[in-house]
């Protein structure tokens, strides 16, 4: 458990990021009382760029990944997400008036709603290796809950975290849900970081600030207003990445306490202090489902503003052409130069 999260992370960052790409990662997690325990077994991949790591084996906590730059990264070692234990989902099940979530324990916060975790009875929570990346897999009652986090690209300029999950209903009637992503921001050490919008751009902000149906494609934190270490990134809608960013209903920058306590809602207020973002789905008014369908929610996050989409694709210098007509143009302006030039010389 910890209790003094800034202590923490400065003194897990200097043990922890030394042994990164050779072994298992055991990290102290920061939580109020009796809300996670510590991650038991994590393990990672990478592209040199980005490293991703997530708990495999904790009942509790099965599925809970974090960011880290890569040794290829411009600036190597460095946080972007908290430590494993501490970012999480919420799956909504409207019809039985259940939070689940990934994480050990949290209110479920709306009324008439319990809490319950993912992983264990009556659920049950497996995480398996994937192309660059890792699959868990939640069988819960009348619902599979599939998360896919992988990471793309082999440059600084394409290389981002994808997360994806995809709810199925497995009863044999219509149900209603909602989803929430909630991630940890913990910059180069900073897990108070600053905040704006991207495309279009809004000033940087430490305020919490709640957005209904945002327009902006990405939202971009640091770790310092003045001599920010680098940048992160968070998609939102729109954009050339494919597949593209599921809008949510709602964006939430936020205290992290606040959202790490409660499965769902929570008065968003103050800053300045322990970060986190939150995309919901279905918050307001449940969504529906068919019986034996799914539907499929994708965000990213990136250290680099055109591997979040947010600027253009780097490609081959195009050469302008010419048509025949331009061609024969050409031709007769080059020779009426060269005419008249040597009429010139014959004066």
């Amino acid at each position: 458990m910890k209790i003094k999260k800034q202590f923490a992370a400065s003194l897990f960052t200097s043990l922890w990021l030394a042994c990164l790409l050779i072994s298992p990662l055991h990290a102290a997690v920061k939580a109020p009382a009796g809300a996670f325990v510590n991650p038991s077994a994590i393990v990672s991949v990478t592209n040199g760029i980005l490293v991703l790591q997530i708990e495999n084996s904790n009942t509790g906590d099965l599925g809970m990944w974090s960011v880290t730059t890569g040794a290829s990264h411009p600036n190597p070692g460095q946080l972007v997400l908290y430590p494993v234990g501490t970012s999480y989902i919420t799956f909504r099940d409207a019809s039985a008036m259940i939070m689940y979530g990934n994480a050990g324990s949290a209110a479920p916060g709306l009324a008439g709603y319990t809490y319950q975790n993912m992983s264990t009875a009556p659920g049950v929570g497996v995480v398996t290796s994937i192309a660059n990346g890792f699959r868990t897999v939640w069988t819960i009652p009348s619902w599979t809950i599939t998360q896919d986090v992988v990471i793309n690209g082999t440059t600084l300029s394409n290389t981002n975290v994808q997360q994806s999950v995809t709810v199925t209903n497995t009863s044999g009637a219509p149900r209603q849900y909602g989803l929430r992503f909630m991630w940890d921001w913990d910059i180069a050490g900073n897990d108070a970081s600053f905040f704006r919008t991207r495309n279009p751009d809004g000033a940087f902000t430490s305020t919490f600030v709640t957005y209904t149906n945002p327009a902006f494609q990405l939202f971009e934190e640091v770790n310092n207003l003045t001599t920010p270490l680098f940048s992160v990134f968070g998609t939102v809608t729109g954009g050339p990445l494919v597949p593209a960013p599921t809008t949510p209903e709602q964006l939430r920058y936020s205290s992290w306490s606040a959202a790490v306590s409660s499965a769902w809602d929570f008065a968003n207020t103050g800053g300045g202090i322990d970060s986190a973002t939150e995309h919901y789905w279905g918050f307001a008014a449940p969504l529906t489902v068919a019986a034996g369908a799914s539907a499929t929610y994708v965000q990213y996050l990136t250290t680099n503003f055109q591997a979040g989409g947010g600027g253009p694709p780097p490609g081959p210098i195009q050469v302008p052409t010419l048509s025949e007509w331009g061609v024969l143009l050409l031709i007769a302006l080059l020779g009426g130069i060269a005419i008249w030039s040597i009429r010139r010389k014959l004066r």
